[in-house]
């Protein structure tokens, strides 16, 4: 069944109800609900009728404003139950089926959205039916769906938020653009608003689990109509799916399952991957028995408790009764196992009975995994299931082709001797037992599994009878016997970068590996990780031991505020933020083989490296159906273990490039303070801000370097989403010819930098306010009915408490946004049911204390947020060599130390956040006497006991 909702914005003229017909004519719409038809009942009836739906309901318009229309079929069977100015409420009988409609209007005048959030709340008491509502809300739920024009208040979209989570009504989604209102047609009045939307209840979503919902497009309106589709896509004959093993983890807790593991891997003489697809196959079979067993065995045992609990004790009684929960509690954790896999929520713990969660959320994770559609290379849309693995399959077999680099040696010759022979000994040392058993204790045990559909828990539970074995077939691959081949056959699942993907670059591409590889593929990494610090450039950020994310940001933060704000001098400079295009995809084997080498890796060391990423095979997973195997001549997994620190390697030869500019001067780099510190780049991985001097040579030698990158390493900048920021003392002339040059976009504000702000102004509060739309999106998202009060313990702890964690390590997060997100976990907690408010019982503040003074061990963000900010001040103290620490000495304490730095009168948000901690390091430190020669007596905390 197809439904249209549309505000129309009247249909008083001929071509509206023209063009009306025409958009319904494509769409064939079962029922349609209009808004602010700005007709009176009985003209409104001869629109309907002209557009083919002869049964229906209108309602008047009051003067040129509202009226309503709800228009269906005759073959569609409706009963009408209430109907105003603001709504039209019926009951939908679809095959066996019957469910609630609601068309909705919101009070467009907004101190009155309130009467249109009571008036949800008196239909939702009246039916207990699967329900679906959808309109024109007048409201937005989160500042993200608003572009454009002044901020939305954040009441008006809280009390929203609030009446949909009230009723357990979640949003449906949708595919097309995603706004449904515009006004403006120039780039500085337009506005762009999501204020309609389709809404349901978690019934109607079970009861129609294929339906989808579509933006369409419009001429009549300023509003887009929304398309619900029940039954969704189903023309497309869908591909036949073939049966596959994967490991159930509630397994583990079957006996029979661990003696099946153990007669076929003792029984067998068959080598290490026939035995593991010996017992897959051998799993599978008794599943399909023991799963029938299994229900039986739990009804039984249900009527027996029943049975048992109705007679009068005595000690066979009790001991039987004993034996008979225990045997139910073992059922429930097996199910709760069941469901936590494949929800993939492994940030809640067992014991809590968290079933009914998981189940809700593995239902929501399948229903938005499912792609339905894509662009193929043509621009033609693929909705059939062979027609999307067609369209992936050849997308990756062009992004994993090599580009045959031609320009390689002239990197190469620039890189310098790095790696010791010290350092090439430990790396060629055998590899041991122990070594390969570390490596499978540290994984992650329901981790999505590779296509032998063997997860790391098989591994960690059974290795006391397969773990000999597996040691020695590891060992034989890494000691170099044995080829690789067989078990590097990697399975690609796409992740949507973007809501609402219809583009294979709206994907990133994650390898499943079999966790065999991956065994063999961290002990690889494990050994090569301590020895990259002293081959890796400085401005490199990422994944090197003693490395923080967190360094990097601040490094940025102080470059481009010191930018902003040299507004004298006759030369300025620019940061070109580049974005590298599929940067792991695209990097050439050749040049990574060169690099190892240049960097004086031995070559024994670079083969095994080398094997491990040549070796691979794919295939692609797309709505659980597997393409055909290709194989890759280029490009490295993203879900291998070794991956960061190659793609590290890589990236080294951009800033050897660098350097050597620097060196040479035909790049100026951006200084720092009086002495000059320079910073050429910064690299987290592949996020890169290349700085230089406000140029046209400049320029010009910058783009030649990013090409001379390109052609050697196979790196492409996507120069669409690449920008420029200069100093403010660069003339506007200048920058646009610079911007010309490079390609890019010039900016005045750099954005964000590894997802935090680059630049805050005097509203910081509205910097960081997206953490509120965070908070609130998670909140709602999350059933509370599904969970009790140690499971909401645990969501707070280890989600909403961590998302703020990563910003309040680099800023000082105003003290009311800081409150704000408080009242948000405040407010989950006490709520009951998804239905009442709750109670608040007692202050955040209480449940902040420890649980051993009455708490619940919660945490008072504005405390945490200057101990993590205390935590860097006394890394800068004890690592003052760093690159950060270099940085913030050269601008704001060059003579002294940071405990004796002063705030200063210009300084950037990042020192005087480190300020605000400051005080809390000084209250805490005291000096142990050694020599005396640091220690100044009058000021430091030095005598015994303090």
């Amino acid at each position: 069944m197809k439904l249209i909702s549309w505000n129309v914005r009247g249909l008083g003229k001929p071509q509206a109800i023209n063009r009306l017909r025409n958009s319904l004519r494509g769409n064939h719409p079962h029922i349609l609900f209009l808004m602010e038809t700005k007709l009176d009942r009985r003209r409104m009836e001869r629109v309907r009728r002209s557009c083919g739906f002869l049964f229906g309901i209108d309602v008047d318009a009051v003067g040129s404003r509202g009226g309503l229309s709800l228009g269906w079929k005759p073959d569609i069977d409706v009963t009408l139950l209430s109907f105003s100015g603001s709504h039209i409420d019926a009951i939908i009988r679809e095959d066996d089926a019957q469910w609630r409609f609601t068309g909705f209007y919101g009070n467009p005048v907004e101190h009155r959205r309130s009467e249109s959030w009571s008036l949800l709340r008196q239909l939702e008491s009246q039916q207990n039916l699967s329900w679906l509502v959808v309109g024109d809300f007048n409201e937005i739920t989160f500042s993200f769906e608003k572009k454009g024009g002044r901020l939305r208040n954040e009441r008006n979209m809280a009390g929203f938020r609030e009446v949909l989570e009230d009723f357990n009504l979640s949003d449906l989604g949708f595919n097309g653009v995603w706004y449904t209102w515009e006004r403006g047609r120039l780039p500085e009045n337009n506005v762009r608003e999501r204020l309609d939307r389709a809404v349901a209840n978690p019934s109607w979503w079970d009861l129609h689990q294929n339906y989808s919902v579509s933006h369409l497009s419009h001429t009549i309106s300023d509003h887009c109509p929304i398309l619900v589709d029940t039954v969704g896509q189903t023309t497309q004959r869908p591909m036949a799916r073939v049966e596959v093993f994967r490991f159930d983890a509630n397994w583990v807790l079957e006996d029979e399952a661990a003696q099946i593991v153990k007669n076929c891997w003792e029984s067998s003489s068959a080598t290490v991957l026939e035995k593991l697809h010996e017992i897959g196959c051998a799993l599978m079979s008794w599943s399909r028995d023991h799963k029938k067993q299994s229900t039986a065995q739990k009804r039984a045992m249900v009527r027996k408790l029943k049975e048992l609990t109705s007679c009068d004790p005595d000690e066979e009684t009790l001991a039987e009764l004993t034996e008979i929960k225990l045997g139910l509690n073992l059922e429930a954790e097996k199910e709760e196992y069941f469901w936590e896999q494949r929800s993939r929520s492994n940030w809640l713990h067992h014991g809590d009975q968290n079933t009914s969660f998981f189940h809700n959320h593995a239902t929501y994770r399948k229903r938005e995994n499912i792609i339905k559609g894509l662009f193929d290379i043509n621009g033609e849309w693929v909705t059939d299931d062979r027609g999307l693995l067609n369209v992936a399959t050849a997308y990756f077999e062009d992004l994993f082709q090599t580009s045959s680099p031609s320009a390689a040696n002239a990197i190469l010759e620039k890189v310098t001797l790095k790696v010791t022979n010290e350092m090439n000994q430990v790396l060629m040392k055998l590899f041991t037992t122990n070594e390969v058993w570390m490596v499978v204790k540290c994984m992650s045990p329901m981790k999505a599994s590779g296509l032998d559909g063997f997860p790391a828990l098989f591994y960690q539970k059974f290795w006391g009878i397969i773990g000999a074995d597996i040691s020695n077939f590891c060992l034989a691959i890494l000691n170099g016997t044995a080829a690789m081949e067989e078990i590097n056959n990697t399975q690609i699942v796409l992740i949507p970068k973007v809501d609402h993907p219809r583009n294979m670059i709206d994907f990133r591409p994650i390898s499943l590996c079999n966790v065999i590889f991956k065994i063999v593929s961290k002990v690889l990494a494990c050994r090569l990780a301590p020895m990259l610090e002293p081959c890796i450039d400085k401005a490199q950020g990422a994944f090197i031991p003693g490395r923080q994310i967190s360094n990097n940001i601040m490094i940025a933060y102080e470059v481009l505020n010191s930018l902003h704000k040299r507004r004298v001098g006759k030369t300025g400079t620019f940061a070109l933020k580049v974005d590298l295009s599929k940067a792991y995809d695209r990097v050439e084997w050749s040049f990574l083989e060169g690099m190892l080498l240049k960097l004086g890796f031995a070559e024994g060391w670079v083969r095994l490296i080398m094997k491990c990423v040549r070796t691979v095979s794919y295939s692609v997973c797309m709505n659980g159906c597997n393409g055909s195997r290709f194989y890759p001549s280029r490009g490295i997994m993203q879900g291998d273990p070794l991956s960061p620190y190659l793609f590290l390697v890589c990236a080294e030869g951009l800033s050897t490039l660098m350097n050597e500019a620097h060196t040479l001067k035909t790049i100026k780099a951006a200084t720092i303070g009086r002495e000059r510190l320079a910073v050429e780049h910064l690299l987290f991985a592949d996020d890169c801000i290349l700085f230089g001097g406000a140029s046209v040579e400049g320029a010009s030698n910058m783009k030649g370097l990013l090409q001379n990158f390109g052609n050697a390493s196979g790196q492409r900048v996507n120069f669409g989403k690449s920008l420029v920021f200069f100093s403010s003392n660069v003339d506007l002339s200048l920058r646009e010819q610079i911007g010309m040059l490079l390609g890019v976009r010039v900016s005045l504000n750099p954005e964000k930098y590894l997802g935090l702000p680059t630049m805050v102004g005097r509203n910081k509060k509205e910097a960081f306010n997206y953490y509120m739309d965070r908070y609130n999106k998670k909140t709602n998202n999350w059933g509370v009915r599904f969970l009790s009060m140690g499971g909401k313990e645990v969501l707070i702890k280890s989600v909403l408490q961590s998302i703020p964690v990563y910003a309040m390590n680099c800023f000082l997060l105003p003290a009311s946004l800081c409150r704000a997100l408080e009242q948000v976990m405040s407010r989950f907690w006490w709520r009951r049911n998804g239905i009442k408010r709750g109670i608040h019982w007692t202050t955040w503040n209480s449940l902040a204390r420890p649980k051993s003074c009455g708490g619940l061990g919660f945490r008072e963000l504005g405390k945490f947020n200057v101990a993590l900010l205390a935590k860097q001040c006394w890394s800068l103290i004890t690592h003052p060599d760093c690159f950060l620490a270099k940085v913030l000495k050269a601008r704001y304490y060059p003579t002294s130390d940071f405990l004796s730095s002063n705030l200063g009168s210009n300084s950037s948000y990042i020192w005087k956040s480190l300020w605000s901690a400051k005080g809390l390091i000084e209250i805490g430190i005291g000096w142990r006497v050694g020599s005396g020669q640091d220690i100044n007596i009058w000021n430091d905390a030095w005598l015994p006991g303090t």
